[in-house]
């Protein structure tokens, strides 16, 4: 009986995912600058910039909280990142300024090509919104972020890539 308690502590404790020193979020400690620019399906154009901070927050959750600029409106964002042990999924919910702007994502890391992928279903359930973040460099300090729009007949209503660049690690 011991043998099986202590088995299911030692499984309980493996499931949870640091994520301050999973291979994926590690990099994503510290201060961030990023810029880019979206655009749409009627030549409109929106351009990005934010600064954030990138942090642990417990076992299993991972804070992205900072602002974004978008065209010249400015709000404050917060990512929570939790890693689902049981389908190995992670879920991000995005928060804007107003508690009532929040999107639910789930996704996937590849620690093989250092990627995560993130996907919502928003509008009526057919339209969408995709979000590939990819480390690069050799210092893995600068990820590119390409988001991807599309409407309920799924076609691309907004894209373009987001660049994030750390300025500092604590």
């Amino acid at each position: 009986m011991k043998t099986l308690f202590a088995l299911l502590c030692l499984l309980a404790t493996s499931a949870r995912a640091d994520l301050s020193s999973h291979a994926f979020f590690k990099h994503f400690v510290g201060t961030w600058k990023a810029s880019g620019e979206l655009k749409g399906e009627n030549n409109n154009l929106v351009t990005i910039t934010e600064e954030w901070t990138g942090k642990a927050d417990g076992e299993n959750s991972f804070l992205i909280e900072g602002t974004r600029t978008m065209n010249s409106d400015t709000q404050a964002f917060k990512w929570t990142i939790t890693h689902n042990a049981g389908t190995d999924m992670f879920d991000a919910i995005l928060t804007g300024a107003d508690a009532s702007q929040t999107i639910r994502f789930e996704g996937n890391v590849s620690t093989v090509n250092l990627t995560l992928e993130l996907k919502a279903i928003t509008g009526s359930g057919s339209s969408s919104i995709t979000v590939l973040d990819t480390l690069q460099g050799e210092a893995k300090d600068v990820i590119d972020s390409k988001v991807t729009f599309t409407g309920d007949a799924g076609q691309t209503t907004l894209e373009g890539t987001i660049k994030h660049e750390k300025q500092k690690t604590p």
